[in-house]
């Protein structure tokens, strides 16, 4: 497959103008304590990520040698010809009554009718850029850094949904870290690669 130099954009629950971009849902494959590009064999992983695509995911894949889209038989994702892997870390509500957590539910753009999931988008990073390149095999991608203590907004950001969402990724109307309010109707998390 050949696409433009691209940015991933992992979205939950955003809505873009219509542009030369491939976006498609995936449904969840697992919820695993696994991350084999921070803890690469370590079982288990120190957090939980949302895994969706590919059938192969595992926790022994290293880059190169091992490549999901080769070694997958079916996705998660409605792009059936996506094998490939992409996961987000899990998010926590902690009770402010009693200390206890419980998993935020994942789900992908309205529409989109899976279990669970995301929305991926295959994006152009620049207009002016038409090279079109292939992901050599066991490509890897990542955004961001677990133990990070400051603000990145380039590579991830959140939106308070049901304020006036807008349609571009990580723009004036989204920050860093957690929205510190309530949001009428979630929170967009945006990850770009």
């Amino acid at each position: 497959m050949y696409w433009n130099t691209l940015t991933v954009v992992a979205l939950l629950g955003q809505s873009v103008r219509a542009q030369n971009m491939l976006r498609f849902g995936c449904s969840q494959l697992s919820i695993e304590r696994a991350d084999t590009l921070e803890n690469p064999g370590v079982a288990p992983s120190p957090h939980t990520h949302q895994i969706v695509g590919g059938n192969s995911f595992n926790i022994t894949m290293t880059p190169v040698t091992y490549d999901p889209s080769v070694q997958s038989t079916c996705t998660s994702c409605t792009y059936s010809e996506d094998f490939g892997n992409y996961w987000t870390a899990s998010l926590y509500f902690q009770s402010p009554d009693n200390g206890t957590f419980q998993r935020v539910p994942q789900m992908a753009n309205g529409g989109l009718t899976q279990n669970g999931g995301l929305t991926v988008y295959y994006m152009p990073y620049s207009a002016k850029n038409n090279k079109m390149t292939a992901f050599p095999p066991g490509f890897r991608m990542k955004a961001g850094e677990p133990t990070a203590t400051t603000d990145n907004r380039v590579s991830i950001c959140h939106r308070c949904l049901g304020n006036g969402e807008g349609f571009a990724p990580c723009d004036a109307k989204n920050i860093g870290p957690f929205p510190d309010k309530y949001c009428p109707q979630g929170i967009r998390a945006s990850i770009i690669l």
